[in-house]
Order: structure tokens, then C-alpha cells, then sequence
């Protein structure tokens, strides 16, 4: 009983990553799919459904979205557009940790992560792995202590979530690693090797 136990459990964890990862690009470009039927059945009556339409009408909106957020009026409209967001109680908390999310996966000119560094606290027999925010710390409130200081974000493991700290600088040491496979390590427990193998337990 024990091991159909331990090979459903293999067969489930095998499978959520895959249809976590599948479902919502299959739903977004469905979506996108009966758009483009609406769109182009007006137009060209004796149209027939192409397959790849959708995506590529998704791939389409998307590079368009992203080239209309380069633009400082537009993220001055979408900033007005997620206010609600970022202010009902409950939603404001899933939206902000997505929000963050989202800005350690972004491109690394526009992220605001510059740098991964191990956090050593003075005093302790532990390191933590930490993302340097901000250096630049002059328009900060008065009292937080800017000299030699820096922001850090130090994620927690298997949740969305973590800590900003001011800490001082020489408890930083940097570390030779992209910022995104940093990331994905610390919020998975650091569980899977570089080479994508498991570590043993």
C-alpha cells in the first residue's frame, strides 16, 4: 500500500507542474482563438478556422502590450487601472505578491532586483540568500539610516512572500548568480541541483 502510495504521489507531482503550466496558456489562447473568428468572420465571410490563428493573435497582443507599457502614459494609466488592486483588502495581498513575482521574471533591464547576495547576520552560524532592491537610498524617510545601507529582499521558501531589510553593506556578499535562477531556487527550498536533478534526501 505504501509504494502505490509513494507512485500516486510521484504521478501527481509529475503532473501539477505540466497542467499548471499548460492550462492557463491553452485557456489564454482559446480565448484568443474565438477572438480571432469574431474578428475576422465580419470581414471575410467565406473564412474558415486556420489553427494557430488565436495564438498567434495572442503572441500579437502581447508584444503589443508590452510595447505600449514602455511608454510612461500608459503605465500612468495602468497604475491608475490596478488602484483598486492594490487596496482591497485580501485581493491587495495575492496582487502585490503576484506583482512582485512578476518583476523578479521580468527582463533584467527593467527588473528591480540588481544583484543576488548571501546575507550574513553578525552573531549567527547561517547565511541567507538576499536581492539587492536599491542602493541608491536618498529619498528615503529620515529616519532609516542610509550610510552604507542597501534594501534587500529575502524571499521565503514554497509561498509567495518574503522580507525587506536596510541592511548594512559589508553583511553583504555578492554572488556570481542570475537573479531569476537565484530566485526560483530560494522559493523552492534550493530542492533541485543545477543539472535539474533532485538532492537527495
Amino acid at each position: 500500500m505504501k509504494k502505490f502510495t509513494n507512485y500516486l504521489l510521484r504521478g501527481i507531482l509529475t503532473l501539477l507542474p505540466l497542467v499548471l503550466t499548460i492550462y492557463p496558456l491553452y485557456y489564454f489562447f482559446s480565448w484568443t482563438d474565438r477572438i480571432a473568428q469574431n474578428l475576422l468572420k465580419p470581414f471575410i465571410p467565406m473564412y474558415e478556422y486556420i489553427p494557430g490563428t488565436g495564438m498567434a493573435l495572442g503572441i500579437v497582443t502581447l508584444f503589443l502590450l508590452g510595447l505600449l507599457m514602455s511608454s510612461q502614459f500608459a503605465q500612468r494609466i495602468y497604475s491608475i487601472i490596478e488602484l483598486p488592486f492594490r487596496n482591497i483588502p485580501i485581493v491587495n495581498s495575492l496582487y502585490n505578491a503576484l506583482k512582485e513575482l512578476a518583476n523578479f521574471l521580468a527582463p533584467s533591464d527593467e527588473r528591480a532586483a540588481s544583484k543576488v547576495v548571501l546575507v550574513r547576520f553578525p552573531g549567527y552560524e547561517f547565511d541567507i540568500i538576499g536581492f539587492v532592491m536599491r542602493e541608491d537610498m536618498d529619498d528615503m524617510p529620515a529616519e532609516i539610516e542610509k550610510e552604507g545601507r542597501c534594501v534587500v529582499y529575502i524571499p521565503m521558501s514554497y509561498q509567495v512572500g518574503g522580507f525587506t531589510l536596510f541592511l548594512p553593506n559589508d553583511w553583504l556578499t555578492p554572488v556570481d548568480m542570475p537573479v531569476d535562477s537565484a530566485m526560483k531556487n530560494t522559493l523552492t527550498g534550493w530542492i533541485t541541483r543545477e543539472d535539474g536533478q533532485h538532492t537527495p534526501r
